[in-house]
């Protein structure tokens, strides 16, 4: 965003900034093509699927930069993704066996034993000082 005033007369229909009209002609397209692909991520984290089709033609870019920093952004996303579905599996993982091993614990009959024959119900009376307050 710049004011009406940075742009001459010829660059401005071509909403070219002063300091940007004496750019290299590849150096301008890496900085369209770079706020293009910004604007298109989400929070500057991820490619949302309905802007995909739009991305994908980064891919293929005429400017080398632009197509790198496309496969950067993707294989970054990709490995976000990874790692998402990576911890979503430690965490059913670790749910199922919470869930087990409190299953096992309310049996009935079950022994939890710790060494001296006594089980978690023996033990926890034994703690108790009579009063009804389990602290």
């Amino acid at each position: 965003m710049r004011p009406n005033e940075r742009f001459s007369g010829g660059n401005h229909p071509r909403h070219l900034c002063r300091e940007c009209a004496h750019l290299p002609a590849e150096e301008r397209e890496y900085r369209q093509g770079e706020s293009d692909i910004e604007r298109l991520l989400h929070d500057g984290l991820y490619v949302p699927r309905r802007r995909r089709v739009q991305f994908s033609r980064f891919l293929e870019h005429p400017n080398a930069r632009v197509r790198d920093l496309a496969r950067r952004i993707l294989a970054e996303q990709r490995r976000h993704a990874e790692e998402r579905v990576r911890m979503r599996d430690e965490d059913e993982a670790l749910g199922e066996t919470l869930e087990r091993t409190l299953s096992e614990s309310r049996e009935p009959g079950a022994r939890a034993s710790d060494g001296g024959g006594t089980t978690t119900r023996e033990r926890d009376r034994a703690q108790d000082h009579g009063d009804g307050d389990p602290f």
